[in-house]
């Protein structure tokens, strides 16, 4: 059997940012076809961060087995993802794989050691920092005023990107590698968007003004905008869906959509995406800011309008396209990750006592520590001193447009993927009621007030199955010691295999002005004068 895999983790999208999540705000109706039609993962977690996220997918190894747990790599850091660690792309080209990067990297590039073309990728367009201009892309560093271009084809400047929208330039280079890729060959892209991270910090919110008209409905022009980012790219979605139809590869092929963080509401970085009612946002160790939204589609599956229960970790990703693709994951060594592709594919069933560690950054006794096991989350601390510790993002009590089953029919994915068969409104109006979340219950508000969560003065649990939204801290709570006992076991386990973290402090010969005013791999370069 030869496999393909489109593998898209959005940026930054929040877990209310999708219309079959219950959103009837924003408008995805590709994203929502694929979802319909496939299987909804509705107990996926990511990191709280990008760099972590993505070193996370990529190894298949905790953030703290890395290095990169935290905060993210900073562009001006001489670092990066160890070069110790071998990345999907890598153990896929030992199957006969084909393998392209396009997007978002975020994992290091002071040395060419550390770009994607260096890391098993044969080709990659895109930018090496964690975000930029949707337009212009530039990047602004964090700390620093330093400011470069960066849009790279492999390891070349691409001035040509210059005046055209991200979202755009990346849709149409995964759909140019689609189109032109001998089908003999078994193909891996890895499709990692900017869409709908904010942009630069004097403009954050940046969208073609035609996009940003279709969604006047909506007062605050902010979401408008945001609004409008979220469309182009789901946009994306159904042109890359397209593309491969048209060169035959649906049949033998395995997508994957999955966001890589909660959405930032407020704070550093605010996009006015919303995690509602998730408790928490992105650097959060809440469920928003590390419950994402994540589907997968294939005719590989047994299954369609389906949800998976599975709890599942961004690093279970690794063995399991390992697994799918023909190799054995068994012989994966060192990997967090668990094979999930006999549960996904409907073979086995689902099973949910497992262990999850979200991550552990409290050196110095700052920071947060947060871990699963089965319905069971213990969070001993929090980030950014507790500021994010609330529920953000409620929707505002006004018309808005109903759900319109007949658009999701008529979208480009959906017309492809059903050959043009309309989904039955009752069968996704009830899938979708059945993916919700909602939080209102009686029994919890009662029990929120007898034992409130404050983490900076002692650790919270919560049993997420039936409190997905935090409201009850059972902590000390007789009924569930044993359990408390564990997870304190389990996350000291955890903590002494935890290695030192990779971050380093900002390195001047990094400054973009050195070099034309583009960020480079700065290292590889020999500097005849020292900046003071």
């Amino acid at each position: 059997m030869i496999a393909r895999y489109f593998s898209t983790p959005a940026s930054v999208e929040g877990w209310n940012d999708v219309g079959f999540h219950g959103n009837n705000e924003i408008f995805t109706p590709n994203i929502d076809a694929l979802a319909y039609n496939g299987v909804i993962l509705n107990r996926h977690y990511s990191e709280t961060l990008c760099t972590p996220s993505r070193s996370a997918l990529l190894t298949g190894k905790y953030p703290i087995h890395t290095g990169t747990y935290h905060n993210v790599l900073m562009e001006t850091h001489p670092t990066g993802l160890p070069l110790s660690e071998k990345l999907l792309p890598q153990y896929l080209k030992s199957l006969g794989y084909k393998t392209h990067a396009v997007g978002k990297w975020h994992l290091g590039f002071y040395k060419k050691e550390y770009t994607p073309v260096y890391r098993g990728f044969d080709s990659f367009y895109g930018f090496w920092n964690g975000y930029q201009d949707y337009y212009k892309h530039n990047v602004q560093a964090w700390f620093v005023p330093f400011d470069g271009y960066d849009m790279r084809r492999n390891m070349e400047t691409d001035w040509s990107a210059l005046g055209k929208y991200s979202t755009d330039l990346f849709t149409d280079e995964a759909v140019n590698i689609i189109m032109e890729h001998n089908r003999s060959v078994p193909l891996f892209l890895y499709l990692a968007h900017l869409a709908p991270h904010s942009g630069t910090y004097e403009d954050p919110l940046q969208a073609p003004e035609e996009y940003i008209r279709k969604f006047s409905y909506l007062k605050d022009p902010n979401k408008r905008r945001y609004t409008a980012m979220v469309s182009k790219l789901d946009e994306s979605v159904g042109n890359v869906i397209e593309a491969l139809q048209k060169n035959d590869m649906l049949s033998n092929c395995i997508i994957v959509f999955v966001s890589d963080n909660g959405a930032p509401t407020t704070g550093l970085m605010r996009n006015y995406g919303t995690n509602w009612p998730l408790k928490g946002e992105k650097s959060t160790p809440w469920e928003g800011g590390i419950r994402t939204v994540a589907l997968m589609w294939s005719k590989l599956l047994t299954r369609k309008m389906a949800i998976s229960s599975q709890i599942m970790h961004l690093t279970d990703w690794l063995p399991t396209l390992y697994s799918a693709a023909g190799g054995n994951a068994t012989e994966l060594e060192g990997i967090d990750g668990r094979n999930m592709w006999e549960v996904l594919s409907g073979r086995k069933n689902e099973y949910n006592n497992v262990t999850i560690l979200h991550n552990i950054d409290d050196d110095n006794n700052v920071g947060y520590a947060a871990i699963r096991h089965g319905s069971y989350k213990l969070v001993n601390g929090t980030s950014l001193l507790g500021y994010l510790d609330d529920w953000f993002g409620r929707p505002e009590e006004r018309f808005i447009p109903s759900y319109d089953v007949a658009k999701i029919s008529r979208s480009k994915t959906n017309k492809i993927l059903t050959n043009s068969k309309e989904l039955r409104e009752k069968d996704v109006l009830k899938l979708r009621e059945l993916v919700k979340i909602s939080c209102k219950t009686k029994n919890e508000l009662n029990l929120t007030l007898r034992n409130p969560c404050q983490p900076r003065i002692r650790p919270c649990l919560f049993n997420i199955d039936n409190d997905p939204c935090e409201k009850n801290n059972l902590y000390d709570d007789d009924s569930v010691k044993t359990i408390q006992l564990e997870l304190e076991i389990k996350l000291q386990q955890f903590r002494k295999s935890k290695i030192k973290v990779t971050q380093t402090t900002t390195d001047k010969l990094s400054n973009p002005a050195l070099y034309n005013n583009t960020w480079v791999n700065w290292a590889d370069i020999k500097h005849s004068v020292i900046i003071a």
